[in-house]
């Protein structure tokens, strides 16, 4: 047989698990699972029978009491003393999805309580991120009484004092790490603080701000104010599709009570979809079920691309709409926007492609262009980072002589630590380990780059020098097969950070109705017992005349929507010949 073209250069290693023939044996018939995925289960680490039953089937139940975080009580009596004098509050949030989402979902409430609340979002372009002196002194002129952020202030010390000097209060909700300094405020709800007791840290900033909703409306309800006013409690289940929504697009780990948030959410989003984002799906063409994929592909970037690009004010207003004539104009706007964002993505990374081509001998690519556009750093140097496996920064002018952009770093390496140790030579930075953003004075670029590299260089960078082996979890014959495996691989769904598609080993399949679809992809079947399973080799072309006969192949489980019901996929990672 001819040689086979690799989809990639790897070579393959069995995963070796630790798990004993007793414990998945037990799962098995405690739980009634295929011993795939009860192996699959002790390799994620999930071994006693409660945390997989939590896993498996997350209910409200476990979720943790929110007056767990620290500061939730001071946070809500703050905002119940707003209510009963008549204060002003403004919602602070951010231009991403995450931000935009949160603060939708605390605005709505507080308006239906009663609470004179507004919003704001500020623009990427003209105000920058987070809390700054030029938009705080504009909300003080507005008569702002009470600040409350979503998905930022973690670090905003110096905002924190000018709102104190300014006569307002500020109250804090983000999933952010904290600097060595905390902010001065009324309340810090993050569980990410130190002396933050809620077990679970990996909610994002829409996650925190439900949580903070959680605790005002059960403090509500134990005073009796629906009761003794004309206001109806409104049912905080309802918003958990944009809790879902955020939860996916930032990327935070889909374990823990977020799986939960995503589930629950996904319910909501097929069956009462809000009337935004009815029509942005809409406008996208996009039929069946919502799935996790679908957000992250199609909803997700047409939201964050406004905050990019334009007003993020704009996806706020596509979010509250309450019919979908009142949407429609928002979400083909969106669309707009998200192709400028793709067109002007395209002409900006063949640019990067050959910077980072000249750099990818030195310990982190660093990135810049005068001309680029400030909003789609952050892409670009996700996709730098990924094609050449090392940290990537992408920066560009701001303001005069202002520069900014992001960092983006591998599964496990710390980014956001090493600007830490940059931040005599950076005006501001922030975010997460494998994501982060940062600012500079021009004059102190080649200052920083030097002192990246170098401590970069002084990184055990094992995760920045790519991967060579494809690393199988487990493997299975064709005749493993069955209607029950794939009903229990669609459990462990979603899949995402710290849950990531399992990777299977089929031995000595043979694929059946091979086809070509799209511009360069194969589909083709596997049976057992009359029963058939898709698979999918994306970009894979070249395989089409050299698939006759059985193969060894790897393979990743993908939950697609079909017949407006959850379907198991397979994914082709990698294929080999059987002799």
């Amino acid at each position: 047989m001819t040689k086979l073209p690799s989809f990639r250069d790897l070579s393959w290693q069995d995963l070796e698990s630790s798990s004993s023939t007793f414990l998945v044996n037990r799962i098995r018939k405690e739980l009634g699972l295929s011993k795939v995925v009860a192996e699959l289960l002790t390799i994620r680490q999930l071994e006693k029978l409660e945390e997989i039953e939590a896993f498996l089937y997350p209910r409200f139940e476990h979720c943790s009491d929110p007056f767990l975080m620290a500061d939730m009580e001071i946070a809500v009596e703050r905002i119940l003393k707003a209510l009963s004098q008549g204060e002003s509050l403004v919602v602070y949030g951010d231009y991403d999805v995450d931000g935009t989402a949160g603060a939708v979902i605390l605005y709505r409430y507080l308006k239906r309580i009663g609470l004179r609340a507004h919003y704001f979002i500020p623009e990427r372009l003209k105000d920058g991120y987070g809390l700054t002196e030029t938009t705080l002194v504009e909300l003080k002129s507005r008569k702002t009484d009470l600040i409350l952020t979503v998905d930022n202030g973690a670090t905003a010390v110096e905002e924190a004092l000018i709102i104190r000097e300014l006569g307002m209060e500020l109250l804090i909700t983000d999933h952010h790490l904290l600097g060595e300094e905390i902010p001065n405020a009324t309340a810090m709800i993050n569980p990410h603080q130190p002396n933050c007791k809620y077990p679970f840290k990996g909610l994002c900033g829409t996650g925190v701000a439900y949580k903070l909703l959680q605790a005002l409306d059960q403090t509500l309800t134990e005073k009796g104010y629906w009761q003794g006013t004309s206001y109806i409690r409104p049912n905080l289940m309802r918003d958990l599709d944009l809790v879902c929504l955020a939860t996916i697009a930032d990327r935070v780990p889909l374990t823990g009570e977020n799986r939960f948030f995503v589930q629950a959410g996904l319910e909501v989003l097929n069956d009462h979809p809000r009337p935004g984002l009815q029509a942005l799906m809409r406008a996208s063409h996009q039929r069946g079920r919502v799935t996790p994929t679908t957000i992250s592909f199609k909803i997700a970037p047409k939201i964050n691309a406004v905050g990019r690009l334009s007003d993020p004010r704009i996806g706020a207003r596509l979010l509250l709409s309450h019919s979908l004539n009142e949407a429609r104009p928002y979400a083909d706007k969106l669309l707009q926007l998200n192709s400028e964002r793709q067109t002007i993505e395209r002409e900006i990374f063949h640019s990067a492609l050959r910077q980072a081509s000249e750099q990818k001998h030195l310990n982190a690519i660093i990135l810049f262009d005068e001309n680029w556009h400030p909003g789609v750093m952050g892409n670009i140097a996700t996709k730098i980072s990924r094609q050449f496996q090392k940290t990537t920064l992408a920066l560009t002018r701001n303001q005069g002589e202002l520069l900014g952009g992001s960092a983006r770093s591998l599964d496990g390496f710390d980014v956001r630590s090493v600007l830490e140790n940059c931040s005599d030579v950076l005006e501001r930075f922030g975010g997460h380990q494998a994501a982060a953003g940062l600012s500079l004075m021009a004059k102190n670029m080649e200052a920083f780059c030097e002192q990246f590299q170098y401590l970069m260089g002084g990184k055990e960078l094992e995760n920045q020098t790519g991967e060579n082996f494809l690393e199988i979890e487990t493997w299975i014959n064709e005749e493993d097969l069955s209607p029950q495996l794939a009903s229990d691989l669609v459990r462990l769904a979603p899949f995402g950070t710290n849950n990531p598609e399992p990777v299977i080993g089929i031995r000595q399949a043979k694929p059946h109705s091979i086809s070509l679809f799209g511009n360069n992809h194969l589909k083709f079947n596997l049976i057992n017992d009359d029963q058939q399973y898709e698979v999918v080799a994306w970009d894979s072309s070249d395989w089409y005349p050299h698939l006759g006969g059985h193969f060894d192949m790897v393979v990743s489980p993908q939950i697609i929507s079909r017949f407006n019901q959850n379907a198991l996929q397979f994914r082709v990672l990698d294929l080999r010949p059987v002799p």
